[in-house]
């Protein structure tokens, strides 16, 4: 069976490693418009791609995290290019502090799914949600870290849906929480 999963994964964790660098303070913020733009669009293109994919397995749950993020990955380069985020950071940084709170929502939801898929999983939403929070309530050094701890979890998951079905079994463990079939 195809799996698209990787792809979303990769998607995801490109831009979000980027934001986290700059959160943390690794790149610094002067000309970085450009750079969000290229990431943020890639990784919405590659998550818009394979949650029509995954939808098509079918696998609602994780179509519904690759069209979120996408389009939150979207939002960011649409307001990078048009120079609105650099000046809603400095004029009104409440806007995205409810952007924040609300994507710390959605990702708390996503997490409790993860309860029932695997330890991977577990991680990375649960360590994203505390990002998200992080973010919402401006201590943003930390929370950069945070991303980019999630991009490596999400690398390292798109490295287990290409390397393992190539292999052919699987060496790279994710930890299953689903129920045990009787």
């Amino acid at each position: 069976m195809k799996d698209p999963i990787a792809i979303g994964l990769f998607g995801f964790a490109v831009p979000l490693f980027i934001i986290g660098a700059v959160f943390y303070g690794i790149v610094p913020l002067a000309g970085l418009g450009t750079l969000l733009a290229l990431s943020f669009a890639f990784g919405a293109a590659e998550m818009y791609i394979a949650g029509g994919l995954t939808y098509q397995m079918p696998n609602s749950y994780i179509a519904t995290v690759f069209f979120t993020y996408g389009s939150f990955f979207l939002s960011f380069a649409i307001a990078a290019i048009s120079g609105g985020l650099a000046a809603t950071m400095k004029s009104a940084p409440q806007l995205l502090m409810v952007w924040f709170w609300l994507m710390a929502l959605i990702t708390f939801i996503f997490f409790i799914a993860s309860l029932r898929a695997n330890i991977g999983l577990v991680l990375l939403f649960g360590i994203l949600c505390a990002a998200f929070v992080l973010m919402a309530i401006s201590v943003s050094n930390i929370a950069g870290l945070l991303f980019m701890i999630v991009a490596l979890i999400g690398f390292y998951l798109a490295a287990v849906h290409v390397i393992n079905p190539v292999i052919g079994k699987a060496i790279l463990p994710v930890g299953s929480l689903a129920p045990k079939k009787a």
